[in-house]
């Protein structure tokens, strides 16, 4: 069958189309609504600005398949080959992608909101401008593996309230995306630029963010209960009012830092760097200061009850009113 045969028959009523080989076909512009492709050959295909509402390409080989500006609101894509297919600016609102090869894949612009990626392997996608928003990316025992985001390209883009529960964003490139209130609990994202990313009221409960850049990110109100931020890179950030229990920050590097009213009960900050940072009504009851950097780092009204502080430098700190290690309010 060929492009002419296929758009033809589409014309008299014919939507089951399923598993024909139309590799490298000529399908700009198509209106295709509903069609039904699933299982076909369509590698190479040029869909650019194609209707494909609702159109069914479960299982078909889409590899390096051209749809920018096309539309494939609620269109069936699951367990569809997408390596290195083009997706700039394409509208997949509730398109499904569940257990996709998307690896490599371009999705710039993209409008994937409530678009289920479950299980979809996102593996050095460019997601550069994507609105991600009600998408869902669930991890679910025994059913989806979790999303694999190893190096992708997610700067600006919106995943706002999204579920990345177990999430493998390895290296990832999160610069400047807004991660408001997004579910990343589990998830990996070491080594992950996160630069300027918004990640306000996000929960990042036992996430691993290991060698991650957040260097301007905006935590505040973050919930990093036993996450572990061995060697992160967060001068200067905001992370007032953040949640941080049982964390692992030894070797991080928090100069400069907002931690007021931080909860870091019980947190490792072991050899942390905490130069000059805000500590103000903080609580670090039981946490380990071992060779922690406090130099000038204001802790009035710090919570310090048995903090060992033996080996930390505390040079010019301020503990006007803190709590002390020994129960007595410091002076």
């Amino acid at each position: 069958m060929d492009e002419e045969t296929l758009l033809e028959q589409y014309r008299a009523g014919q939507k089951n189309f399923k598993g024909i080989n139309l590799r490298g076909a000529e399908l700009s512009r198509a209106d295709l609504i509903g069609a039904n492709l699933s299982g076909s050959d369509l590698q190479g295909a040029n869909f650019v600005l194609a209707y494909l509402n609702g159109a069914n390409l479960s299982r078909a080989n889409l590899k390096g398949v051209r749809f920018n500006g096309a539309i494939l609101n609620k269109a069936n894509l699951s367990g569809a080959n997408l390596s290195d297919a083009e997706f700039h600016g394409t509208i997949l609102q509730s398109a499904d992608f569940r257990k996709a090869n998307l690896t490599l894949a371009t999705l710039l612009d993209a409008n994937l909101i409530q678009a289920d990626l479950r299980g979809a392997n996102l593996q050095g996608a460019d997601l550069r401008g994507a609105c991600l928003r009600g998408a869902n990316l669930r991890y679910e025992a025994r059913i989806y593996e979790s999303v694999n985001l190893r190096g992708a390209d997610l700067r600006g883009t919106d995943l706002q309230g999204v579920n990345l529960t177990g999430a493998d964003l390895t290296r990832a490139n999160l610069s400047g995306a807004n991660l408001t209130e997004t579910v990343l609990r589990g998830a990996i994202l070491s080594q992950a630029n996160l630069t300027q990313a918004n990640l306000q009221s996000a929960f990042l409960t036992e996430a691993i963010l290991t060698e991650a850049n957040l260097i301007g990110a905006n935590l505040r109100k973050v919930k990093l209960e036993r996450a572990v931020l061995i060697d992160a890179q967060l001068p200067g950030v905001e992370l007032c009012d953040a949640i941080l229990p049982d964390a692992q920050l030894s070797n991080a590097n928090l100069s400069n830092a907002d931690l007021s009213r931080v909860n870091l009960v019980r947190a490792d900050l072991t050899r942390t760097n905490l130069n000059s940072a805000n500590l103000t009504q903080a609580d670090l009851t039981d946490a380990s200061v071992a060779r922690t950097n406090l130099r000038n780092a204001n802790l009035s009204y710090t919570y310090l009850t048995r903090v060992e502080f033996s080996s930390a430098n505390t040079a010019g700190a301020i503990l006007h009113g803190a709590i002390m290690p020994n129960g007595e309010i410091h002076d």
